[in-house]
């Protein structure tokens, strides 16, 4: 099981040998695959940090934070991500051999008094760097609070399309380590068994085969599935198709493009607002004072202009974004604030639709902090995202060029395929 999946609770093996190096133990490569194990399953068997404590829990760890989230933990934190580590480790070393004949070692005799003074010593230190560091922590933490509110999904249900890997994969693993249930759709029943066996069994997903590409495919599984869209508080329709190097005036690849990108946007909607049969949407039960259900399309920020290579995604893109817009018009005059849609128009982020290479490397957002930024703000309520904010300052202010300096940025930023 990879180490990545949850990065609250996990660890990589330069943290796991951090770990070790503060407990005193060598790091073993089979205790290192167990830790993973058992911190995976993690989320499901805790609470989610939240807070302060969720802030702290979110860089990377070091020799330093490490020593610090130890103590900071011991006293105001008991639940923290950290201390589970710690506690794991330890308790998994202390069944090692080696590493138990490590752990206790002792000082024996007249020592003892020495080291037992040095042990207090040392505390006493740690304190008073620990405190006042904690403190700078939380006083960062407050003044950020406002404007970086992060969605509490616990106890919720979402339905996201195309998790089985890129955007979709991280909206899945950001929904389930903030403790939401999730429905999610891949393409294949192989595909479905493949991403359940990376997961922890008590992962709270359930996964749905549904190919895109072919037309009605989603909304039969749906409706197959058993599952009620009423119970649903959010739907994200994540997966996407884009055919690289294709030319736009290629029928086919035009056709299966506006299919996966667009029309099984409009199937998910009509089974997510309407009564789950597949008909047309019936009015919608009073749930006056109720949180809107959200629809979040994610469409592109390439919808803002053609591309070469890719006109189809773009075009399916900017229809999308449109469509979206008329739902919202549409749902609203039928139940008026019972639904809320939410357009995402991202930046480029790594992804296996995007070439890393050359120019485009430097604009590449991580593409785990975009999905935090879309799930925070779905559930805030706002109508349109686009992370991060200054990629889509850039692209329209290229806009306002013209399209003749679009084509020769674009052709200097992504080179057109050569001809076959």
């Amino acid at each position: 099981m990879r180490g990545d999946l949850f990065p609250l609770w996990q660890v990589d093996r330069q943290e796991y040998a951090l770990a070790c190096r503060h407990l005193g133990v060598e790091p073993v490569d089979a205790l290192y695959e167990r830790l993973v194990r058992h911190l995976a399953a993690a989320p499901f068997a805790n609470p989610p940090p939240t807070g302060l404590a969720r802030q702290l829990a979110r860089p990377p760890l070091s020799a330093f934070r490490l020593a610090r989230l130890d103590q900071a933990s011991r006293w105001f934190f008991p639940g923290h991500p950290v201390r589970h580590l710690l506690n794991a480790a330890l308790a998994l070393h202390e069944c090692h051999g080696p590493s138990y004949r490590a752990l206790s070692r002792t000082v024996t005799g007249p020592a003892v008094w020495g080291a037992m003074a040095g042990w207090g010593l040392r505390h006493l230190a740690g304190a008073a760097v620990t405190l006042p560091w904690l403190a700078m922590r939380a006083a960062a933490w407050l003044l950020a609070r406002p404007f970086a509110r992060e969605a509490d999904l616990r106890g919720r249900q979402v339905l996201i399309t195309g998790v089985g890997r890129g955007l979709g994969r991280d909206l899945m693993l950001e929904c389930l380590e903030r403790g939401a249930a999730v429905v999610g759709t891949v393409r294949t029943p192989d595909a479905a068994r493949a991403l359940a066996a990376e997961l922890p069994a008590a992962a709270p997903l359930r996964l749905l085969a549904a190919d895109l590409a072919q037309p009605g495919a989603l909304a039969a599984a749906l409706r197959g599935s058993g599952v009620d869209p009423q119970a649903l508080q959010m739907a994200v329709l994540c997966a996407g198709t884009k055919h690289a190097g294709a030319d736009a005036l290629d029928p086919a690849t035009v056709r299966d493009t506006v299919q996966v990108n667009l029309l099984a946007g409009v199937e998910l909607a009509q089974w997510f607002t309407g009564d789950g049969a597949g008909g047309a949407p019936g009015p919608a039960p009073d749930r006056r004072g109720a949180e809107p259900r959200r629809l979040v399309v994610v469409s592109s920020i390439g919808r803002w202009h053609g591309m070469h290579g890719s006109g189809g995604y773009n075009a399916s893109k900017a229809a999308l974004s449109i469509w979206a817009e008329s739902a919202e018009m549409d749902l609203q005059r039928r139940a008026p604030g019972v639904f809320g849609v939410t357009v995402v128009e991202p930046g480029l982020f790594a992804s296996g639709m995007v070439q890393s290479g050359g120019a485009v490397r430097g604009l590449l957002a991580p593409r785990r902090r975009v999905a935090a930024a879309i799930l925070d703000g779905a559930a805030a309520g706002r109508r349109a995202i686009r992370p991060p904010w200054w990629f889509a300052a850039l692209t329209w202010g290229v806009l306002l060029g013209g399209r003749r300096l679009r084509a020769y940025l674009f052709g200097r930023v992504k080179p057109p395929a050569p001809p076959a």
